[in-house]
């Protein structure tokens, strides 16, 4: 009896410590902590109509966005433009060109942009502007290269410069995207 009753007394100190440690644990701030983020408003009508779940069977224009190994499989040059006008009077532009080259494979241009007009710059002590003027932009250029290596699995890579600006300010960095496609012949030809 007396041992249980030191189990017990030893499985409420635990619950009581881990309670006071998860208790503050969603209190974190996650401002300022990513980059790019423009780089996720999504694109392609026919992947945006199937909720995002487009990167298994990206096979046009818009697979440069999704999935660079896409793009291997087309057999004619194919481009894809979008315009939205986005959240709180900006702008995002998206355009890829796919051109295929038979043995050679297949490369990719792409380019994004989320912009913004000119806003005039307030302070408290001159709420109805200093007189200067500021604006943010993102952009993103990328250039693609894909193969078919088998019938079954394609392959490609994406090679991306990202710049942002704000007022005075500037960042840009570069990235590389990998994308593979593999059909099976599971479940009637699923493609992982």
């Amino acid at each position: 009896m007396r041992k249980y009753y030191f189990v017990k007394i030893f499985l409420i100190i635990v619950v009581i410590i881990f309670y006071n440690n998860n208790m503050y644990s969603q209190n974190v701030s996650k401002t300022g902590t990513t980059a790019a983020e423009f780089l996720e408003i999504e694109v392609g009508a026919n992947a945006l109509g199937m909720g995002g779940a487009f990167v298994s069977i990206a096979n046009d224009a818009s697979a440069l966005y999704w999935n660079a190994g896409g793009i291997a499989n087309l057999t004619k040059n194919e481009v894809i433009v979008v315009h939205t006008d986005w959240i709180a009077e900006t702008n995002f532009d998206y355009a890829g060109l796919a051109i295929p080259l038979g043995d050679f494979g297949t490369f990719g241009f792409s380019f994004t942009s989320l912009s913004m007009e000119d806003m005039v710059v307030r302070t408290i002590e001159l709420p109805d502007g200093t007189g200067e003027y500021f604006s943010a932009s993102d952009i993103s250029l990328g250039i693609s290269h894909a193969r078919q290596l088998t019938e079954r699995f394609s392959i490609g890579f994406t090679a991306k410069y990202i710049e942002q600006n704000i007022w005075h300010m500037k960042a840009s960095a570069f990235a590389i995207d990998a994308g593979t496609i593999f059909k099976t012949d599971l479940f009637g030809g699923m493609i992982i």
